[in-house]
């Protein structure tokens, strides 16, 4: 390793990795890292059995039921969306690569915020007034209950009327580290046994993934 190099050596090891396109300066002049990076992760990740299993599964809801499909994770307090296969139907969900500040409303956020946050009246109060028409805090409570004692949120379109959003946590080794959601038209889930079905697609992912993360 290098113990303080110089300016000039960091210049030149820095032209190196940007022509090596491992990493890119932006017009800021920021460096991030590079289209070499990135794609080294997707052939990592395309390598990786659970992410393989996930992707199908995701793919398999999304043709067969015409929905969104979404993998989130959340890092230092950010949910980032890993996947997703968006359905025309619904507009509101994010792109892959999209970054969202943790919070209520987002798409399996309720398995990372801390046990006690989610019990502050205050804090659902809070999250509450982000939206237009703002979710009853008593509905947000028994939003949350159902979540940990099923372990499957149905957010029952709380946040957006016409987009009614489920997700499932994976866990690794007991801890969470990925959410798997859907998106479906609120209108769509009055419909015959959609709710059932999709819930039943997302349990059978979670049990599938984590037998392969144990």
């Amino acid at each position: 390793m290098l113990n303080q190099p110089s300016p000039s050596t960091v210049n030149k090891i820095l032209k190196e990795l940007g022509a090596e396109n491992v990493i890119q300066k932006s017009s800021e002049g920021r460096y991030t890292l590079g289209r070499k990076i990135y794609l080294w992760g997707r052939v990592v990740a395309a390598q990786n059995t659970p992410i393989q299993i996930i992707r199908q599964q995701m793919l398999h809801i999304h043709h067969n039921y015409q929905v969104s499909v979404n993998l989130f994770t959340c890092v230092d307090q950010t949910m980032i969306c890993l996947e997703c296969y968006l359905d025309n139907q619904t507009p509101l969900l994010y792109p892959a690569g999209k970054c969202l500040p943790l919070a209520l409303g987002v798409q399996g956020a309720v398995f990372f915020i801390l046990p006690e946050t989610l019990a502050d009246s205050a804090f659902l109060e809070r999250e509450a007034e982000n939206y237009e028409t703002p979710p009853k805090v008593a509905d947000l409570k028994q939003m949350i209950r159902q979540a940990q004692l099923n372990d499957i949120q149905d957010d029952r379109a709380l946040f957006y009327q016409e987009l009614r959003c489920f997700s499932v946590p994976i866990r690794e080794h007991g801890k969470i580290v990925m959410t798997v959601g859907v998106g479906v038209s609120s209108r769509r889930t009055r419909e015959g046994d959609l709710v059932d079905a999709i819930t039943s697609e997302l349990q059978h992912i979670r049990n599938i993934v984590e037998a392969c993360f144990a």
